[in-house]
């Protein structure tokens, strides 16, 4: 059957035809006149320029201009803005019939955004298989603003690095680091430290100058740089500019910083008291110590003096009070220009910063004019410039340095004296009529802190450093796609003068029991004594501190994906340094460097790495060696077996393998023999000394090694990245391992040369240390709707290093080498308990040196070696820990709320031991300390410590040096406030943050001061210069 249509008329389906295009003419003509506009700006309010905006489906969209403006006209299609920009989540914003848009981005969950700052170059985060631990300067600024140099705000804020504090003299380098342990007796064990790809102290930064900070671990990270990454390498990047209007930034601060910990001295009555207990427990083996027992009613005296006179007789001195200030002030400012536009992009700063002394030596007006204190003061300047000089060539100029001027006046053990080793009766420091207190007779090696301070003038240290970097980059893809070339000439200089105000002369009074004796400089004019006028001499350059340092070198690089899933990545490098200090011959050292990675579709990869170095150091044929590198890496989360696993946002699995060399030992040309002359000739007739011999005899003055080589360390890596639940949970877990051999032992050291050698040994390769360790990093963040923000990470690292071979005779008895044991780990004799009574003493062992000074409330010895008898060359064995920890960690809490930010942070070290010589009762001074009374007696039998002796010879406790200095410290607790953009915007202003924060708040430890290290041995027995806690305020403005 046939379907029929009815007939119609064709001129009116024409006309529905045309209805149904102009209406659709329309409503697109409609729609595209839709527009949007706004600005993109982050938490802080600053503008984004650069942001990608585009309408959800369609290739419409734009980007953000200088200001963080955009403006969009909507097509067909949704209605939703997805605003993107590198670092920032992608935001998708649905339109809304809204004509004005604007967006606040939000950084990336990764505290370190997408970029990771490697060895010559950077990587995307997610192809970094090697360990690398990166951190942003404003991260590092918002906890650490306080602290005077960038080296102490590393503590506690970048796993694998341990930073250890020895003193906190202002403006000197007072901190060691190590990266993962140390693994080599020769230096210090001190990372390679790169400031712009040039190896530069990072002492003398301004923090508001630095853009990031990596630090670099393991083989495969560390072999580009060669030997001188052996320990490890911190890469500091400073910032640079960006594409936008000017911006000027000033950062201002002050700090309120007083003492953290000092040994607490006993006062004089006390000291006294506990003084002449010692003199009567000892007074069977040193009868003589009776001379220094001070009968009770003249103890009273130093405690309830009858007059103002008899209290300079006894003085009863709080040495503490008298020498420190109550508090005192440091100042930093920082202000800054960053912008730029497509030709050219900058970024400019100066700085001043000031270091005030925390002892008071304006205390006592001398009237001499001038103030001895140690000080700093440091003006800084950079300026980085980046000239698009074509669409493919970039021309950076960087200028950079800085002026400081440091005081100093004097010895600072004279000072640090008065802190640990003048006891509160000893003298009183000033008297009312100017002169100064001095201890009478054989005590006046205990010299006057403030005659030191205020009356023997001071140095005054000058130091201008200039850097500078001249970088070409040129892209190369019209040889081939993805080649570059980038080549660097830096030229450094620094000097140090020095200028001395010289004074002397002072009058000193001193008291021999109630008589008073006035030592006089001028014995000719001892009625008529004027003390003369002091001179300033003249400014000389300091010939070890004139630094030259020129670096040049040339690179092909090497970026292409092939097929979307295939990235290689190539780099060749040649370098050059020149290094000259004084008027020493230059250092020269030379790196030929490759690297070759794969990433197959962001699942597999792959880096190969190797440097070949040379080193003066060593001879022909061992000059130069070839150091190579491998990792491996498995993104897990990025197979399709994966997809259903929406919880887990990253997993993945890396490895490295590597060979590093080290040639950081003492000396220069070691392997050469070097020939002198005794000066004068030899002797024709032995008898006559007139007869010499018309000849010169020359002799072999230093035996080299012409087979010295490179130390070699072989570093393992395996490690294990995570972020689950988008971001609530992060973590990396890394186990690494060093190997390292060849290690040069000095002639000097050498124990296994017989006498009749007849000079000293050259240097020889023999020493065998291995490193092992693991490193668990954890961090968690969630964001709430109404805008509260809770973050949290923890860190902890072990690395434990042991000594597998040194030179040790070969029969010699396990406990006496260093093998088997930690480098740098001290040794004592054991004690076996304390002796209460004489019965303990004759059943102790028997001592080989001061048997007759053994008595109750000593500790007995262990003879360890079984041979019947204590001899320290035989029986001490090796106790607690090194020096630096071998475990560290930290712990970071805070919240984020409406411009609101507050944060605290826990830092603790472990495994560590300090050597302190307790200069209790010394040179038989009535000095002791509150951590010395914990001592046994009949009447308290379960306290462990023995009580000092007074004058008697022999050690009561043979540890009682050895500190643990492990420690557990609140080092940062910080607060913040961005006012409000609109409150800003009133001001004239882009950004407004007022913040407070404080560092090294407490400290929970067993140490009697807060010192983690010796920086010297004179600092071990006479104490250093406090280290400090600090209260910072200040603000940050963008106008």
């Amino acid at each position: 059957m046939k379907k029929t249509f009815k007939k119609r008329n064709p001129l009116s389906g024409l006309t529905f035809v045309l209805i149904l295009l102009l209406s659709g003419f329309t409503n697109f003509n409609g729609l595209a006149q839709e527009k949007v506009t706004g600005t993109v700006s982050d938490k802080e309010g600053n503008p984004i320029p650069g942001v990608t905006v585009f309408q959800k489906g369609t290739q419409n969209g734009n980007s953000s201009d200088f200001d963080g403006n955009y403006s969009l006209e909507l097509t067909v299609g949704q209605k939703v803005l997805i605003f993107s920009y590198l670092g920032y989540k992608t935001v998708e914003i649905p339109v809304s019939n809204r004509k004005v848009i604007d967006v606040t981005l939000s950084e990336e969950a990764e505290s370190l955004g997408e970029i990771v700052v490697v060895g010559y170059g950077t990587k995307k985060k997610e192809s970094v298989v090697a360990a690398i631990t990166q951190m942003k300067g404003k991260d590092l600024v918002e906890r650490a603003l306080g602290t005077p140099n960038l080296e102490q705000a590393l503590q506690g804020n970048l796993p694998g690095v341990t930073t250890i504090q020895g003193s906190g003299v202002p403006g000197e380098d007072n901190i060691r680091i190590f990266i993962r342990g140390r693994s080599s007796w020769n230096g210090n064990g001190d990372p390679l430290v790169l400031v712009d790809g040039v190896k530069r102290s990072m002492n003398d930064i301004d923090m508001n100058d630095v853009e990031n900070i990596s630090v670099l671990k393991d083989a495969s990270a560390t072999a580009v740089f060669g030997v001188e990454g052996a320990n490890g390498v911190i890469l500091i990047t400073t910032k640079r500019g960006q594409t936008g209007k000017a911006e000027l930034s000033l950062s201002v601060n002050t700090t309120v910083k007083m003492v953290s910990q000092l040994p607490q001295k006993l006062d004089s009555y006390n000291a006294l008291l506990q003084a002449n207990s010692a003199i009567l427990r000892g007074m069977a083996q040193a009868p003589n110590t009776w001379n220094n027992f001070t009968p009770l009613d003249i103890i009273d005296r130093y405690r309830n003096p009858s007059s103002l006179q008899e209290s300079y007789i006894y003085p009863n001195v709080n040495w503490e009070d008298e020498l420190l200030k109550d508090f005192a002030q440091d100042h930093r400012f920082n202000l800054s220009v960053r912008g730029g536009n497509k030709k050219a992009k900058y970024f400019g700063s100066l700085a001043y910063q000031t270091v005030e002394d925390i002892f008071d030596g304006g205390r006592y007006d001398s009237g001499r004019g001038y103030l001895g204190e140690y000080r700093y003061d440091r003006f800084n300047f950079r300026s980085n410039i980046d000239f698009n000089i074509t669409n493919t060539t970039e021309l950076s100029v960087n200028l950079a340095g800085f002026y400081g001027v440091r005081e100093n006046p004097g010895s600072l053990g004279n000072v640090t004296n008065g802190l640990y080793l003048i006891a509160p009766s000893l003298y009183t420091p000033v008297y009312p009529d100017g002169l100064y207190g001095q201890p009478f007779s054989y005590f006046n090696v205990y010299n006057n802190p403030f005659v030191t301070l205020a009356g023997s003038g001071f140095n005054t240290f000058r130091q201008f450093q200039v850097n500078t970097d001249f970088i070409l980059k040129q892209n190369l893809d019209f040889i081939t796609e993805g080649l570059s070339f980038k080549g660097r000439f830096s030229l450094d200089n620094s000097q140090r003068t020095i200028q001395s105000l010289n004074d002397s002369g002072v009058i000193y009074r001193v008291y021999d029991g109630d008589d008073e004796v006035l030592l006089i400089p001028d014995s000719n004019t001892l009625f008529g004594y004027v003390q003369s006028p002091w001179t300033l001499g003249n400014e000389q350059a300091q010939n070890g501190q004139r630094r030259r340092q020129m670096v040049y070198d040339f690179s092909l690089n090497y970026n292409k994906s092939f097929a979307d899933k295939h990235n290689v990545t190539g780099l060749f490098l040649f370098r050059r340094q020149e290094l000259a200090t004084g008027s020493a011959f230059p250092r020269y050292r030379e790196d030929w460097v490759g690297r070759l990675t794969y990433d197959y579709d962001s699942r597999y990869f792959l880096d190969v790495n190797g440097a070949y170095n040379g080193s003066e150091k060593f001879g022909p044929g061992l000059r130069f060696e070839l150091f190579p590198s491998v990792a491996l890496g498995w993104t897990v989360s990025n197979e399709s077996f994966m997809e259903k696993a929406d919880w887990v946002n990253l997993l993945k699995f890396r490895g490295s393998y590597g060979i590093v060399g080290d040639d950081n030992f003492t000396g220069r040309w070691r392997y050469i023999s070097q020939w002198g002359s005794s000066g004068d000739s030899g002797y024709l007739v032995p008898s006559d000394y007139q007869g010499n011999s018309p000849y010169t005899f020359y002799r072999e003055d230093v035996v080299g090694n012409p087979d010295l080589q490179w130390e070699s360390s072989t570093k393992y890596n395996i490690g294990a990245e995570f972020k689950l639940f988008n971001g609530l949970l992060t973590g990396e877990v890394d186990y690494f391992a060093e190997d390292r051999d060849n290690i040069v032992i000095i002639g000097d050291d050498i124990q296994t040369l017989p006498d009749f050698f007849g000079a000293t040994p050259p240097d020889i390769n023999q020493g065998i240390v291995e490193i092992r360790g693991y490193e668990i990093v954890l961090g968690s963040s969630y964001s709430f709707d109404n805008d509260l923000t809770l973050f949290g990470d923890f860190n902890f690292t072990q690395a434990i290093d042991k000594v597998i071979r040194r030179d040790d005779p070969a029969l010699r008895a396990d406990h006496l080498n260093d093998a088997g044991f930690n480098i740098g780990q001290g040794s004592t004799a054991i004690p076996s308990g304390i002796l209460t009574s004489w019965d303990d003493i004759y059943s102790s062992t028997p001592l080989n040196q001061n048997q007759n000074t053994v008595r109750p409330g000593y500790y007995g010895l262990v003879d360890f070696d079984g041979d019947g008898i204590y001899n320290s060359e035989l029986d001490n064995a090796p106790f607690g820990y090194p020096n630096q920890p071998q475990r560290t960690w930290g712990l970071t809490l805070g919240a984020q709320y409406k411009g609101f930010s507050l944060s605290a942070q826990l830092y603790g070290t472990q495994n560590a031991s300090r050597l302190f010589s307790n200069q209790t009762f010394s040179n038989s001074t009535p000095l002791i300390f509150q951590q010395d009374l914990d001592y046994w007696t009949v009447d308290t039998p379960n306290n462990t410590d023995t009580q000092p002796s007074f004058g008697v010879p022999g050690a009561t406790n043979p540890r009682d040096n050895w500190l643990d200095a492990s420690l557990t410290r609140l080092r940062t607790v910080s607060l913040s406030y961005d006012i409000p953009r609109e409150i800003c915007e009133k001001l004239g202003l882009k950004k407004l943050q007022l913040f407070a924060n404080g560092n090294n708040l407490f400290l929970w430890s067993n140490m009697p001061d807060d010192r983690e290290f010796n920086t010297s041995g004179t600092a071990q027995s006479r104490g250093d210069y406090p280290t400090l806690k600090r209260f910072n305020f200040g603000f940050n403005m963008n106008f």
